[in-house]
């Protein structure tokens, strides 16, 4: 997919960082510091989070540039290493159901939480099943009208998502101290170490790193690409570590909206609920809609369609029960992302074979290397298995490329 044309929005690095900083804000992250201080102090929760997001960010940002430069999404850029219909089938279709589902359990998560708040606060009797699919279709159509408006929603839903997590913050600063925050310490039994903790922030981080491409590409240059990505993920990820933690601490719970709900103040909970689960999910679907568009062969021209199929689609696991039947299946199924984003580096950067155009369907190199990247995964137990697929499908690109020079070598990435 090529959106070099003149009609293709080109965002500034503030635009982008809008939009990744939007995506990052939501409930779920809160659960990063939330598990962390669970074995560590809160210094050393911000440093394992912040390690995490530098190792995120350093991939996410080899991909932004590759984005840029070729003005290509995720799976377009795979054609080179994977070939055109490799890419298709395995990273079209890996992005495409991984992403379709987690916007299912988001949606899920959103609905069960807006029933529980409307019955205990207002006393409506809504089903959980019915807030899902109607929440869920809902943010479909926001993420289906485009790219361009993913940066104005974010612009107007970012400060008043920072202000209902910062004002939850302060009403728990308000009624303890931050000394301590400080002084904390974990449970003896309950300690975690460093590493391990580590790798538990990459895991978190992790897919939204590999499809960077999609919204990098818009970005004016490569200066714009990066400083977007790491300024859109660092500070939020860091904040809403800092934010979880202290909740975790203070409430014994990480979930803002029960915080709200417990101080009375139901329309505020339902703000919170519904704003920190908007923006993060428009992105699953505008990612899931790309990627069914280039597994389907479809144009450019037809995203919406596709957007609106994977959107309505994900609303309606979220009714049928996404969270109880299908987790297991969908963490099987994201474990084969992260070694996509090591195939695309080793292609780009480590073999410096990148191929814009003319690529053959299929090519053993990048398929071979993915699998490496998704054995390590599947085999690895330590959380650190999240970066260890993305390094072996690196390295195992570069050297099946290496091997296989002598009979088809491969020209240097097409610079702009």
């Amino acid at each position: 997919m090529n959106d070099s044309s003149p009609a293709a929005p080109m965002l500034s690095w503030l635009g982008l960082a809008t939009i990744w900083f939007g995506g990052m804000i939501s409930i779920p992250s809160l659960l990063i510091g939330s598990t962390l201080i669970a074995g560590l102090g809160f210094w050393d929760t911000l440093l394992a989070a912040a390690i995490g997001c530098a190792v995120v960010g350093t991939y996410m940002s080899l991909e932004s540039i590759a984005a840029v430069e070729q003005r290509r999404d995720t799976v377009a850029l795979a054609a080179s290493a994977f070939g055109g219909s490799g890419a298709r089938i395995v990273v079209g279709l890996a992005l495409g159901i991984s992403l379709l589902g987690w916007f299912g359990v988001q949606s899920a998560l959103a609905g069960a939480s807006a029933a529980r708040i409307l019955q205990i606060s207002l006393g409506w009797s809504v089903a959980p099943q019915l807030a899902s699919v109607a929440l869920g279709l809902f943010m479909m159509l926001s993420a289906a009208f485009g790219f361009k408006w993913l940066k104005w929603l974010n612009y107007l839903a970012v400060p008043c998502k920072i202000a209902l997590v910062g004002f939850a913050v302060y009403m728990a600063l308000k009624a303890n101290s931050f000394a301590e925050v400080a002084a904390y310490r974990p449970a003896p039994g309950a300690r975690m170490d460093m590493m391990t903790a580590v790798g538990i922030a990459i895991g978190f981080f992790a897919v939204g790193g590999v499809i960077a491409p999609d919204y990098a590409r818009h970005a004016k240059d490569r200066r714009a690409a990066v400083l977007g990505s790491l300024l859109g993920l660092m500070p939020a990820a860091l904040g809403l570590a800092a934010c979880g933690a202290m909740l975790a601490i203070f409430q014994h719970t990480y979930d803002i909206v029960d915080i709200y709900a417990r101080l009375g103040m139901p329309l505020l909970a339902l703000s919170v609920l519904i704003l920190a689960t908007w923006t993060t999910n428009v992105m699953n679907a505008y990612s899931s809609g790309l990627a069914i568009t280039q597994v389907l062969g479809w144009p450019d021209s037809r995203r919406r369609l596709a957007t609106l199929l994977a959107g309505s689609a994900g609303a309606l696991l979220a009714g049928a029960g996404i969270l109880d039947n299908f987790m297991g299946f969908l963490m099987v199924l994201t474990v084969t992302i992260p070694p996509i984003a090591g195939v695309l580096v080793g292609d780009y950067w480590l073999a410096r074979s990148f191929v814009r155009d003319g690529h053959r369907a299929f090519r053993w190199q990048g398929l071979l290397a993915w699998s490496c990247g998704v054995a390590v995964m599947l085999l690895a137990s330590h959380p650190l298995k999240n970066v260890l697929g993305i390094v072996v499908s690196a390295l195992a690109y570069w050297a099946f490329t290496a091997l296989s020079r002598h009979r088809t070598p491969g020209p240097l990435p097409t610079r702009p």
